[in-house]
């Protein structure tokens, strides 16, 4: 079943479908090359383009339910290939989007870049369906190499290791980004201190969609008590905020406000 490339209409003998990434099946990888480009553009056809117009108006019909049934902020999952309605579909309804720096939207880029992602859009370095930063970085040895070099902007050998320092400079590119929300895995935040890193990279993975014996089996292997003793940890994470602006009050002015009320205190004691 895995290496099906055509799978047949139950309700009509003669009628086949694409079935969705009929180009990793074995079956496909055998064709000869006309057959493999006539395939393709059916898949494309079927999928991005013929369906576009049912994909936005079933959008336009249940979105705005789903919206309309709760305060809380929207965010859509807009990876990888999608129909082309779905970006205007989400604008006109307000729904942000997703960025994933290893999963970017722009075809001609390997890795995203955070400081021109849009103010409409929630950024992060990992999520819970891809591997966490630090086992991402050690998966791949030549593609550690070219992020190195395009996005880091050095001609250096990269570390084997996402080392704190790494981290904090991955990490801060994110929360210095235009995106309305930067949100960070905790493994990640953890990434910040040696000393958390002593755990195997690859068991930090929450989920793993194309494993379905592997999922939601993550355990934090530092407590939290610990973590909120660990003042480092949080004037780093602190600092990174603050500096990005995102903080709010803004650096100084709760300072100066707990001044005016201290102040505004003490004369009404007077």
């Amino acid at each position: 079943m895995q290496n099906i490339v055509l799978i047949r209409d139950p309700e009509h003998d003669k009628s086949f479908y694409p079935r969705f990434n009929l180009e990793d099946t074995s079956s496909f990888r055998d064709l000869d090359d006309h057959s493999k480009n006539v395939l393709k553009r059916l898949y494309y056809d079927y999928y991005f383009h013929r369906q576009d117009k049912l994909w936005r108006q079933n959008a336009l019909k249940t979105l705005p339910a789903l919206l309309n049934s709760s305060d809380m902020l929207a965010c859509g999952e807009d990876l990888g290939l999608i129909p082309a309605c779905v970006h205007p579909v989400m604008q006109e309804l307000g729904l942000i989007g997703l960025r994933i720096q290893r999963m970017p939207s722009e075809p001609d880029l390997e890795f995203g870049i955070p400081s021109q992602y849009s103010y409409m859009t929630v950024c992060a370095p990992s999520c819970h369906d891809c591997s966490t930063l630090r086992a991402w970085w050690e998966e791949d040895e030549e593609r550690r190499h070219r992020f190195f070099k395009s996005v880091i902007g050095s001609d250096d050998l990269p570390p084997s290791q996402c080392v704190p320092d790494l981290a904090h400079l991955i990490i801060r590119q994110h929360i210095e980004s235009p995106s309305m929300w930067a949100i960070f895995p905790l493994q990640d935040l953890l990434a910040l201190k040696e000393e958390y890193m002593t755990r195997p990279a690859t068991e930090e993975t929450i989920n793993d969609p194309t494993n379905p014996k592997h999922y939601w089996r993550y355990r934090v292997h530092v407590t939290m008590e610990s973590l909120i003793k660990d003042k480092e940890l949080k004037t780093t994470i602190k600092d990174l905020i603050q500096g990005s602006g995102r903080s709010y009050p803004h650096i100084g002015e709760a300072e100066r406000q707990l001044s005016r009320e201290t102040a505004a205190l003490a004369l009404g004691k007077q």
